[in-house]
């Protein structure tokens, strides 16, 4: 190994190559030297001939750019800024090259209109990351509502202009409080996905913000009662048998409408005598017994495979929403008739109506267990006072109390 040599420049030293010539001379290979929180650092520029080669006719030695290196490090060093070795000076290279590269790709991918930042990046996320029937629901907001509008500009061009064009378009449709939050609560979520990936430069503003909020008390009202149950029931054994049984089933089990749909053959346990919900609204399964109801309904269909679903339309493919000849049926036989919005019956009435006639029997936790609630608070919403109960428990205390009142006299008189 060849022996270092110190130049007269402070910390710059060099080795040179047994037979590799820089002109007239030995090559040589520089490195600097200096001390960073008390310890001893050399860090190697490389050889001469290696230094010329990059860099362009005329150029400064590479001694001399050891030189100014070293300098430069140690007044960072003194003055607490940039970096204080090469090594660090690399890192941080590194990082700016990466910022800009990053920054360059989100430019470009901004450049892009929402519909191919939809149908290249958001849409095939949402399908991995989503249940079947939120992205489903995704993807019909943004084909009906939101790309026939927006489709076509930019990302970055998109700003609160565009989201009043959107919201007024919305409403000219006479479209629902809730739908237009969901609809716009689709695009939020596109330009949440872009901002989180530094395309776009600003946050999606809120629904507060563009005049689209929650429509408040959402719940239903309407307790449909057995009489309406079964004119409903009578209409669709009629109009459409297969809508029957999914409307069957959601009286016999108050399940939501989602769960009906995605109920597979699987989930239906003969055996145990149980149906499992797998697919559930909060990802929580849940297992109810199968009642002899639901035994006879099931024995008048004919099941498919583990994996085939259990309630079908007519042409053979599974439900994605509500069938449309329930709320033909509830026009027809107008049930609806001169009905508040909140007041009217619709597919989730049914779930609504069932909790309500169980909670009439049940005690709150097992009324969660069976409708799929994870808090109390859904329950008691249901959960009712007895007025007759409350009677005779008072009438109970007092009772208790005149006989404690009797035995402590006669202990006195005595």
């Amino acid at each position: 190994m060849a022996k270092w040599v110190k130049t007269k420049f402070e910390g710059v030293r060099y080795r040179e190559h047994a037979t590799r010539k820089y002109g007239v001379r030995k090559d040589r290979y520089y490195s600097i030297r200096f001390r960073v929180d008390g310890k001893l650092v050399e860090e190697a520029l490389g050889w001469e001939t290696e230094w010329k080669a990059s860099h362009p006719k005329g150029a400064d030695s590479l001694e001399q750019e050891a030189i100014a290196k070293r300098a430069q490090l140690s007044k960072n060093k003194r003055e607490g800024a940039g970096p204080r070795t090469m090594k660090e000076a690399k890192a941080q290279n590194v990082v700016v090259r990466e910022a800009q590269t990053a920054k360059l790709q989100a430019d470009a991918a901004a450049q892009k209109s929402l519909s191919e930042y939809w149908k290249e990046s958001y849409f095939p996320a949402a399908k991995r990351s989503k249940k079947e029937n939120s992205w489903q629901k995704e993807e019909q907001h943004f084909r009906l509502w939101i790309e026939p509008l927006l489709g076509a500009l930019p990302l970055r061009s998109i700003g609160l202009r565009q989201w009043d064009e959107l919201v007024k378009s919305l409403s000219k449709n006479s479209m629902s409080a809730r739908s237009k939050e969901y609809i716009t609560g689709t695009l939020r979520r596109v330009l949440k996905h872009a901002y989180d990936r530094r395309m776009i430069d600003d946050a999606p503003p809120t629904g507060k913000r563009v005049g689209v909020s929650g429509p408040g008390n959402n719940r239903r009202l309407r307790v449909i009662s057995h009489e309406e149950e079964q004119v409903i029931m009578d209409h669709l054994s009629l109009s459409d048998p297969h809508a029957w049984k999914i409307t069957r089933f959601a009286f016999l089990t108050g399940c939501r409408a989602s769960e009906a749909f995605g109920l597979t053959w699987g989930n239906v346990d003969f055996s145990r005598g149980c149906i499992t919900f797998a697919e559930t609204k909060n990802h929580d399964s849940r297992i109810i017994p199968l009642t002899e109801p639901l035994l006879n309904l099931f024995s008048s269909m004919t099941s498919g495979g583990a994996g085939s679903y259990v309630f079908v339309k007519a042409d053979g493919t599974p439900y994605k929403e509500a069938p449309s000849a329930f709320s033909t049926a509830v026009e027809n036989l107008e049930l609806n008739a001169g009905r508040g919005e909140r007041d009217k019956i619709v597919f989730h009435s049914i779930r609504h109506s069932v909790a309500t006639r169980l909670a009439q029997r049940l005690g709150p936790r097992d009324l969660m267990d069976i409708m799929g609630w994870r808090t109390v608070q859904m329950a008691m919403r249901y959960v009712h006072g007895n007025d007759d109960a409350k009677l005779k428990a008072l009438s109970m205390l007092a009772w208790i109390s005149t006989e404690d009142k009797s035995a402590n006299m006669g202990g006195m008189k005595d």
